[in-house]
């Protein structure tokens, strides 16, 4: 029997594996045998670490939406006191930060939600947390900011973000992050001049 933190390392490594797949092929073309020819292993021992593909894909998607969560709990978490939301919008439309293959991934996500409900409310979920997340911080900044109008700039940067963000993988796309990047911030005039 393999020790706990060499059966954890293989999970990883099938995981890491089976991320690229679906990164590559979409969630229906992501095969235990693609993940098991990518982690360089037996597809037996991809089974025998992690599961059938049902198993695997349920893995996944809680790696990928714990690790969006993290994410935006440490920005949270670092945000300034002296104007967060624009901090925030720094952050979000910074090239630096895209990670191509993530965002691959959260599309194939969603676009497999259009055959599954149930992957499709967790995928519903993860969207109203993010929202509520840049609500939240918006609010604490514009604390007088009627709720419709706080709504409406949330729904706005966060689009807009999005939108910057599933481009990513077809190459270079700093032009429009900056771009985006000052639209966002000319919402945030708004919560400004009617607070």
């Amino acid at each position: 029997m393999a020790r706990p933190e060499i059966k954890d390392e293989r999970r990883d490594q099938i995981l890491d594996a089976f991320e690229i797949c679906v990164s590559r092929y979409g969630v229906a073309g992501a095969t235990l045998a693609k993940t098991a020819e990518i982690a360089g292993l037996a597809r037996p021992l991809v089974r025998h670490n992690v599961g059938n593909r049902e198993d695997l894909l349920d893995a996944l998607i809680e790696r990928v939406l714990k690790r969006s969560r993290d994410s935006m709990g440490a920005i949270r978490s670092a945000l300034p006191v002296k104007k967060p939301s624009h901090t925030l919008i720094e952050w979000l439309f910074d090239p630096q930060y895209a990670n191509t293959q993530n965002v691959q991934v959260f599309a194939a996500l969603i676009a497999a939600s259009a055959e599954d409900a149930e992957l499709a409310s967790r995928m519903k979920t993860w969207t109203d947390e993010f929202l509520a997340s840049v609500n939240g911080i918006l609010k604490d900044e514009f604390p007088n900011a009627e709720a419709p109008v706080l709504e409406a700039v949330t729904a706005g940067v966060t689009g807009i973000y999005f939108n910057v963000e599933s481009l990513y993988p077809i190459g270079d796309m700093s032009q429009l992050a900056t771009a985006s990047k000052q639209a966002a911030l000319l919402l945030l005039d708004t919560l400004e001049k009617t607070s």
